[in-house]
């Protein structure tokens, strides 16, 4: 996780050098200003005005903490505000770390559990008003962001947190295993309501179906140089598509390292907001496996097909479920990783 934390005071720069040291899983920042960079020993200066600083740790942080008033806090963030899907976590601190706050994403950008870590740390006391936290209930959102699931509507997420505040059961579907300790709130029987684990996000097993989708598709992807965007971003809809398999499950994108600055490749993966790996012809051919093969792209290439190894070469279980499919002259291949819903 990537933490920006912007402080105000010689305290704060204090408090600061406290969470560096004890967040070293993570890769923490701090900054201040200029009178306050001697007050601690890993504090950064504060170059920009906290509205330009913040404008950016919005773009590239996980989370942002501010050690100061919760009225800064406040202020700084309001025009960056879009949502708790793309948000960054923001929490908020004195500078006596006497009260640390879940301001922003408690749930999906995890930061009531950073609230309750700093807090341990600090010694101080975490706020937490997220209504299903302070009543002890089970949290869809945060749970799903927890086991790498994509949540395909929020509405139905605030809707189904909302029943189970009024002690509702939810109904339960999976695809997948399920196991653990399933939440009380769950009743299998439940035929009204629920929540539907599945690669496929128009299953609709309830009257009002909240779907998350598994995130452990890896798509394989050829083309000819200089291909436009829409052409490959296109294909790897539509082959998934055909497949009853969301894009919302894919994990990444993968192709051979002669198509590492194809702009149409790299653009898919970014609207895709997934990571797009490439890998040379030695270690595609080293995959192991039943693969569909072309004479044409082993000349070119160096091995006998893209696609289907790349996808394999982004998998952990390396298990092809999608075989070369060519679509818009892209040709398309995809793997997934094994699954099982936890509690």
């Amino acid at each position: 996780m990537k933490i920006d934390i912007y402080a105000f005071s010689g305290n704060g720069a204090k408090i600061c050098d406290k969470l560096i040291e004890h967040l070293n899983d993570n890769e923490v920042n701090s900054y201040v200003p200029q009178r306050y960079t001697a007050s601690a020993k890993l504090v950064k200066l504060r170059e920009e005005n906290l509205y330009k600083a913040t404008e950016k740790s919005f773009k590239s942080a996980d989370c942002i903490i501010f050690v100061g008033s919760a009225g800064i806090a406040v202020r700084a963030v309001a025009p960056f505000v879009r949502s708790k899907k793309t948000d960054p976590a923001v929490i908020c601190m004195d500078e006596r770390g006497s009260n640390v706050i879940s301001l922003l994403c408690g749930h999906i950008g995890g930061a009531n559990k950073l609230t309750k870590k700093i807090a341990d740390i600090v010694g101080g006391n975490p706020i937490i008003t997220t209504a299903t936290d302070i009543n002890g209930k089970f949290a869809v959102d945060e749970w799903a962001h927890d086991t790498n699931l994509h949540i395909m509507s929020l509405k139905r997420a605030r809707d189904i947190a909302a029943d189970i505040l009024d002690d509702k059961k939810i109904g339960f579907k999976s695809d997948f295993e399920v196991r653990g300790n399933v939440p009380d709130e769950i009743n299998f029987d439940e035929k009204e309501t629920g929540i539907c684990i599945s690669l496929d996000s128009n299953k609709a097993p309830f009257k009002n179906t909240l779907n998350l989708i598994p995130r452990i598709i890896s798509v394989g992807v050829g083309c000819r140089k200089g291909i436009d965007f829409n052409d490959v971003y296109t294909a790897v809809k539509e082959i998934l598509s055909r497949n009853n398999i969301s894009h919302f499950a894919i994990s990444s994108i993968n192709s051979i390292d002669l198509k590492k600055e194809e702009e149409a490749i790299k653009r898919t993966a970014e609207i895709f907001k997934v990571p797009f790996h490439t890998y040379s012809k030695d270690e595609l051919n080293q995959a192991q496996g039943q693969f569909s093969s072309s004479d044409f792209v082993k000349g070119v290439a160096g091995v006998d097909t893209v696609c289907e190894r790349a996808a394999i070469m982004g998998s952990k279980t390396k298990r092809v479920i999608i075989n070369k499919t060519v679509v818009n002259s892209v040709t398309v291949a995809a793997a997934a990783d094994d699954y099982e819903v936890v509690f």
